[in-house]
């Protein structure tokens, strides 16, 4: 019979309870990606949400997404966390910094002809964005403050 409560497991067999100690769970890897491709959005306005989470923890990045009120934070959104799940058990948001995010261009799609004036023609173009997010483990001198301690 076995009984598991928090990080502590209790192993009873013939009436002698012993409790061990399990380890912490630890993450596998210490990178982890994402791809977003194909996205229907011009890739210049997620470049600008992109500028402003390079480098902050995931938590941080996530935050700043949500409450950004645009439709390319919400795309980035869903790329973010995407990137955490492949990062696999043991992940911590504190923990994980956003490490390399890009917005590249993607195709083009032509969608349909717009009349314009003197019988002449214009086309609707969509633009698409291929998104690439990296998220690292932060080593364990910067999650302790470095050096100085700060």
């Amino acid at each position: 019979m076995e009984k598991a409560k928090g990080r502590e497991r209790k192993i009873t067999s013939f009436g002698k309870t012993k409790v061990e100690q399990q380890a912490p769970v630890t993450p596998a890897k210490d990178e982890a990606h994402a791809f977003g491709r194909y996205l229907k959005i011009s890739p210049t306005k997620v470049q600008d949400l992109a500028r402003l989470i390079r480098g902050k923890s995931v938590a941080e990045a996530e935050t700043i997404l949500k409450f950004s009120g645009t439709r390319g934070g919400e795309t980035a959104l869903e790329v973010l966390r995407s990137a955490s799940a492949n990062a696999g058990a043991g992940f911590d948001k504190a923990a994980w910094v956003v490490a390399e995010i890009r917005a590249d261009k993607g195709p083009i799609f032509r969608r349909r002809v717009d009349p314009k004036s003197k019988g002449s023609r214009g086309i609707i173009l969509t633009h698409s964005t291929h998104l690439s997010i990296t998220v690292k483990l932060r080593s364990k001198e910067s999650l302790e403050g470095g050096k100085n301690g700060a």
